[in-house]
């Protein structure tokens, strides 16, 4: 996938389903060590529903709390608490001048006092036991059995990578920088090929872990090149000096660290009051990990942000089809045009759309701008008024001739019953393009489609745009032109081959 180029897959993991994704995993994380902190003994829970059932057992089991193991874990919270705000403080780091590492502090205590106190013998506190030493002998992997688990393998690689991306997503954002994410699944590649090799399990992030290095200042890669380092002298050397750690002090630094992760949730009341719909997206992951699993709560995450971020709001903006100039209650300016100008709103009305017309949300982006062109007729800004001559700039013409400007003409023509009927017709004048709009029951001439924030266009947008056009002749009695179009819409406008002969002046 990395070869391929396929990281741009993670634009879907918006902001807030990467937080979320975060939040409900911290959740997971934090609910393995309390086992450890309190010396319980129950058994781990996988698939649906699996932390709230580790949570029923854990509640279940809690009166049998190993109060030695639990007063261990005490010390090391006091500890670690006590480092993480004074190394917060900055009255203290100005005396002090570096944090202090109470992480390793713990973890050197705690196997000090482990093998002297005989922490196991004597109060049967649970430690690590054993480490051991050496590297596995290097061996071709067993590429018989490649047909029976690819398809595992497939779905267990775009689990690590989405997993891994969501957690250095989180990281980057905390410390200002950015993440390519095709250069994390090429890594990711390599290390499992290699790996593979050696009989090593499949690698991904291991979110507890980094936490723990990032919390204790670790933020550059000089910080996995002295932790692999570590490993390897663990692995060939000081394994045997590590077997007496508590593992209650692993837990109570684990659980430090995830503090201000799960911490994360109580923003969702912020959120709510800034947009309902971001809290929404932060929500759905999270609980959905809280509740089901990470697997599904992240896959619920996307296809939720997917849905709402792409489909619902481009069907449901409020403002990506909107009348420019003056305003239909007090014809006050309240925005400006870069083509348009000095426009008579008697007699002309400009519509902006502000997204890509394409399949999804074109027929939804043109009904609104029916909408508005209805409202305008019966609203008091567009009230009926004399004919106008429109004077369209030429497409050659300079820049200062780009306005529209109204004229009065003859007595409308009306049909045997009196009706006002519609007259268009186009000619030269001084150098323009003129466009003789009559007198009809409303009083708007000319259509104005704003098309200067349109990116892009589909066929379905260019043949619900020519019906556009008809409906303005045909119902409003009234011209369309477009304004601002890009070279690729106007291109695809042209080439669709939808509106007949096109007018020079129908591209403003």
């Amino acid at each position: 996938m990395g070869i391929l180029g396929l990281g741009f897959v993670t634009v879907y993991l918006s902001d807030r389903v990467v937080q979320g994704f975060a939040c409900g995993a911290a959740f997971h994380i934090f609910n393995t060590q309390l086992k450890w902190i309190f010396g319980l003994s129950y058994r781990k829970r996988r698939g649906l529903f699996c932390l709230p059932l580790s949570v029923y057992d854990f509640v279940v089991a809690l009166p049998s709390t190993h109060l030695p193991t639990f007063l261990v874990s005490l010390v090391c919270l006091t500890a670690l608490i006590t480092a993480r705000f004074l190394n917060g403080n900055a009255k203290v780091m100005k005396v002090i001048r570096f944090p202090i590492p109470m992480e390793l502090l713990v973890i050197v205590f705690g196997s000090v006092a482990s093998y002297f106190m005989n922490l196991r013998a004597v109060y049967a506190i649970d430690i690590i036991r054993s480490v051991p030493l050496g590297f596995p002998s290097p061996q071709l992997p067993a590429f018989h059995l490649l047909p029976e688990l690819f398809h595992d393998s497939f779905i267990i690689a775009v689990i690590a990578f989405s997993v891994a991306i969501s957690a250095g997503r989180v990281f980057a954002q905390k410390h200002h920088y950015s993440i390519d994410s095709n250069q994390e699944l090429r890594a990711l590649g390599v290390v499992n090929l290699v790996g593979g090799f050696f009989q090593c399990l499949p690698s991904a992030v291991a979110l507890a872990r980094s936490v723990v290095q990032e919390s204790a200042g670790g933020v550059t890669q000089v910080v996995s090149i002295v932790s692999a380092s570590l490993i390897v002298l663990v692995i060939t050397v000081l394994g045997p000096l590590l077997e007496p750690v508590p593992k209650a002090c692993l837990g109570c630094i684990v659980v430090i660290a995830l503090i201000p992760m799960i911490l994360k949730i109580m923003e969702v009341g912020n959120l709510w009051k800034v947009s309902r719909l971001e809290a929404v997206i932060f929500l759905i992951p999270c609980l959905a990990i809280i509740l089901l699993d990470v697997e599904i709560g992240l896959a619920l995450g996307i296809a939720f942000s997917l849905l709402i971020g792409v489909v619902w709001r481009t069907q449901e903006r409020a403002d990506i089809v909107q009348v420019l100039g003056r305003t239909e209650h007090s014809g006050s300016e309240n925005d400006s045009h870069p083509i348009i100008t000095n426009f008579p709103s008697s007699n002309v009305i400009v519509i902006r759309i502000a997204t890509p017309l394409h399949f999804a949300n074109a027929e939804l982006c043109l009904n609104k701008a029916r909408k508005l062109i209805g409202r305008s007729l019966r609203s008091n800004s567009y009230a009926p008024s004399a004919a106008t001559r429109i004077h369209l700039p030429d497409v050659e013409g300079d820049d200062s001739k780009h306005s529209l400007i109204g004229s009065p003409l003859p007595d409308p023509v009306t049909d045997k019953n009196g009706a006002v009927k519609a007259d268009t017709s186009s000619r030269k004048s001084d150098g323009r393009e003129l466009i003789q709009v009559t007198q009809t029951l409303s009083s708007i001439r000319l259509v104005v489609l704003d098309l200067s924030a349109v990116s892009f266009i589909d066929m379905t947008g260019v043949q619900l745009l020519k019906k556009f056009r008809q409906d303005c002749r045909s119902i409003h009695a009234c011209e369309l032109v477009l304004a601002g179009c890009l070279d690729p819409v106007k291109e695809m406008l042209i080439a669709g081959g939808k509106f007949g002969d096109i007018p020079p002046n129908f591209f403003l």
